[in-house]
């Protein structure tokens, strides 16, 4: 058996680490908001509104619409056909998501692929950001 006291010393100590966790944990999904909020406005909108209007010329209409927290590609002809490129904060690090949903017939698809994790959201870049959804676009414009 153990000792009473033990047992309260470790679960004094395993609780002070959860809160440290859960402080640092709260520090870093702020930080990560900030640093989304600036680049999702300063590097991934603009990006995102210059492939749609790429897209269109090549006869493939699409709109981008800015949701709080979302950069999202929709397609015009189907609004089931959708690109989103959100932060995500319920993994182990906050991260930036590219998410993509498509019909094909009946079915629905969908692929999740990440942009960036942690301090890395932060260095977001426009050509990374092209990069993706050059690759994540395919399905959306196969005829």
């Amino acid at each position: 058996m153990l000792d009473t006291a033990e047992v309260r010393k470790q679960l004094t100590h395993r609780l002070a680490e959860l809160r440290k966790a859960q402080t640092q944990r709260r520090t870093a999904t702020d930080t990560a908001r900030t640093a989304f909020d600036s680049v999702a406005e300063r590097e991934i909108a603009p990006t995102v509104r210059q492939l749609a209007q790429a897209l269109k010329a090549e006869g493939f209409p699409f709109t981008v619409q800015t949701p709080s927290g979302v950069v999202r590609l929709v397609s015009d002809r189907s609004s089931e056909n959708v690109i989103d490129i959100v932060l995500e904060l319920g993994g182990k690090q906050p991260s930036v998501v590219i998410r993509s949903a498509y019909s094909r017939g009946r079915r629905q698809l969908e692929d999740e692929r990440t942009l960036a994790e942690g301090a890395a959201i932060a260095t977001i870049d426009a050509e990374r950001v092209l990069a993706v959804l050059l690759d994540v676009i395919e399905p959306f414009v196969e005829r």
